[in-house]
């Protein structure tokens, strides 16, 4: 199957912002490959400031606009999407595109990105990430702050025991891996191969040293 990782590289397709799209009439995220990046300099991105005034406001947002009603936290949730669609880029964790669709896949990264939501508290979403990145039949290429700061994105290398297997079976072999050993559910809905994965500001972005391109 093509979204197999053969012929797989350490490339990503840098997608940057969303836009909105007069035809759907709302924010969208980028089809149109902007550049080609590794895992090194997404790490520096997210360790640099370029993303830290939208992470902030974004923060801000989630904790002072009230949602009293099940409207109001939809119209809450469409916000902050928006907000990210048009403020944050965005890069495809699985590999390189021609176009942001699974059709557009020219060939798999040797990684794959865990989203771990829903966390209680800035807090736990750190001690999970030291959890994750201390693991050591999973390696970590990077492991940092969702946007909201109340979530992980894991990059992961992927193990030699699912490498044959499609981008779907991957996403759900690994949370089933990191459910049974520590609990920890990831979003069962991040398993499409053309996935956008937003780049926040983290300070505490941990790139694994083979990786850093200050190395």
């Amino acid at each position: 199957m093509a979204d197999k990782t053969e012929n797989s590289n350490e490339m990503f397709t840098f997608f940057g912002k969303g836009h909105f799209s007069e035809k759907a009439q709302k924010w969208v995220p980028s089809t149109t490959p902007q550049q080609i990046v590794d895992v090194g300099w997404c790490g520096q991105y997210i360790l640099s400031e370029r993303a830290k005034w939208p992470t902030d406001e974004l923060r801000r947002l989630l904790h002072t606009v009230e949602e009293q009603t099940e409207e109001q936290k939809r119209a809450k949730d469409q916000m902050l999407r928006d907000f990210k669609l048009r403020m944050f880029d965005a890069v495809a964790g699985a590999g390189s595109f021609s176009y942001g669709n699974a059709k557009g896949l020219i060939c798999r990264s040797r990684f794959i990105v865990l989203d771990i939501d829903d966390l209680e508290s800035t807090e736990e979403a750190r001690d999970i990430q030291q959890t994750l990145i201390k693991d050591k039949n999973v390696e970590t290429a990077l492991c940092f702050l969702s946007p909201k700061g109340l979530g992980i994105k894991l990059w992961a290398e992927l193990p030699e025991w699912c490498q044959n297997m499609t981008f779907a079976e991957q996403y759900a072999a690994l949370s089933r891996y990191i459910g049974f050993e520590y609990g920890i559910l990831a979003d069962s809905t991040g398993s499409n191969v053309n996935r956008l994965c937003f780049l926040p500001y983290d300070p505490l972005c941990y790139i694994n040293p083979k990786y850093s391109i200050n190395q």
